[in-house]
């Protein structure tokens, strides 16, 4: 396999180095465990605190793909007496401590998930009304746990999330509509429980962190309607193609809605954030600055077309702008967020978008020295593939000639990761436990053509 000239080799290693610091800076569990204090009867957390009364149970549910740490961070600090019920999904860590573990399928929800779904609904529904339940919600439990409405079934479900996941949705449209096809979502698991003493810790992976939009709000009222789930699926022409269940059953409740007079539901609890890709992007920021480089923060809100706004980024590292007056000191461009992959037609090709998004960028960094991207998944899953993201530099466009990769016909064929892996470029971590969305990183010493 072709090496890297020296200096491109360090690049890497320093940008895998303040990648894996912004991963390091969402942990799951440190940010649970800042989060909550307990001494005797008395509950603190966030700004919250709450006295518990002699006899009242205190409960556990977690949801999503760090939902063992979030867990075990909870249980630790909540102590004798706690319990509660994990959901995750297949090939993550279980929670340490010894309470029920349920495992669903992601990005997909399938008969496991039908399980984990119900495992849930069954364990809130057993609470008392004087118990105490915190819910901690990550990404990745849109599909790891569902029950569908009545009148739909879980294939109905798949069917319809598979076909939103293959256009150019937004996350917040896929989950308005999942919201209204499930028992769960949209605040379905939070009013499954007899108890009004809840509280939801949330690690977002959506940008703008809506907490609706977070595993499509298990625990926060919905505050879209069934026309609106009506409008994503026809602005995506997808109306006429989904199961007739789920067309009949959006059209019955956006009938139902317009004959309602009743006020919104109001939220049963409060809802705390505590990780963000800002944060990921702070800490990543920190860890750019510890090893000689100015880093710049782009945005940690980043959408759009993979492809277009990675040539942005390359463009960006090309002709960087002034900081200070100064461009000769080594600098790190950082941004966050999720963008999309817009698929012309049917594709056999592997990959995700971040592997997508660094091949993407080889073409605007050809020739340059001194420069190079990373981009990766802050959950170590980068689509249905077991990489995170993937690396390059000004001399990728010329190692991929030499090795005979045909970089323009594996991003048509959206084929990123066989083209990765023979360059030496591919970045496997495997679950990393934690999912804040994305996280690109340019790094830029002395750029020459």
């Amino acid at each position: 396999m072709h090496s890297a000239a020296p200096g491109t080799a360090q690049l890497k290693r320093d940008a895998l180095a303040i990648a894996r610091a912004g991963v390091n800076g969402v942990d799951p569990y440190r940010a649970v465990a800042r989060a909550i204090r307990r001494r005797g009867p008395t509950l603190t957390i966030g700004p919250y605190r709450f006295h518990l009364p002699p006899g009242a149970g205190v409960h556990v549910v977690a949801l999503g793909k760090a939902a063992s740490a979030m867990a075990d961070a909870a249980l630790d600090r909540l102590g004798a007496g706690a319990s509660g019920i994990v959901a995750t999904a297949h090939g993550y860590p279980s929670p340490r401590h010894r309470i029920r573990c349920v495992r669903g399928n992601h990005p997909v929800p399938d008969r496991r998930s039908l399980a984990a779904g119900r495992a849930l609904l069954g364990y809130v529904g057993r609470l008392q009304a004087t118990d105490w339940v915190i819910f901690l919600v990550s990404g990745g439990g849109s599909a790891i746990a569902e029950v569908p409405a009545p009148g739909i079934d879980l294939g109905e479900i798949a069917t319809t999330t598979d076909l939103l996941l293959h256009t150019d949705a937004p996350i917040e449209e896929i989950t308005t509509v999942r919201r209204h096809l499930s028992r769960i979502k949209g605040g379905g698991l939070a009013r499954a429980t007899p108890t009004s003493h809840q509280i939801t810790l949330a690690l977002s992976d959506v940008v703008g962190d809506r907490p609706e939009v977070i595993a499509s709000g298990p625990t926060v009222p919905d505050p879209t309607r069934c026309e609106d789930a009506l409008a994503v699926l026809r602005r995506h022409r997808l109306l006429d193609r989904v199961p007739p269940a789920v067309r009949q059953h959006l059209r019955f409740g956006a009938r139902s809605e317009r004959k309602a007079t009743a006020p919104a539901e109001a939220a049963r609890g409060p809802f705390l954030k505590v990780a963000t890709n800002r944060q990921a992007l702070d800490a990543a920021a920190r860890a750019a600055r510890a090893l000689g480089y100015r880093p710049w923060i782009l945005s940690s809100e980043v959408t759009g077309e993979t492809r277009d706004v990675a040539r942005i980024h390359a463009a960006i590292l090309c002709s960087p702008p002034p900081m200070n007056g100064r461009r000769s000191r080594p600098w790190c461009l950082l941004s966050g967020g999720e963008t999309t992959v817009t698929f012309a037609g049917p594709s056999t090709g592997r990959g995700g978008r971040n592997q997508e998004f660094a091949l993407a960028c080889a073409a605007g960094l050809d020739g340059v020295h001194g420069v190079g991207l990373l981009s990766v998944g802050t959950d170590g899953i980068d689509g249905p593939t077991d990489a995170a993201g993937g690396w390059v530099d000004g001399g990728t466009v010329e190692r991929a000639r030499r090795l005979g990769v045909d970089l323009a016909e594996a991003l048509g064929e959206h084929d990123a990761y066989p083209a990765l892996r023979r360059l030496g470029d591919l970045v496997v971590w495997g679950p990393t436990g934690t999912n804040v969305m994305d996280l690109h990183i340019g790094l830029v010493r002395s750029p020459q053509r």
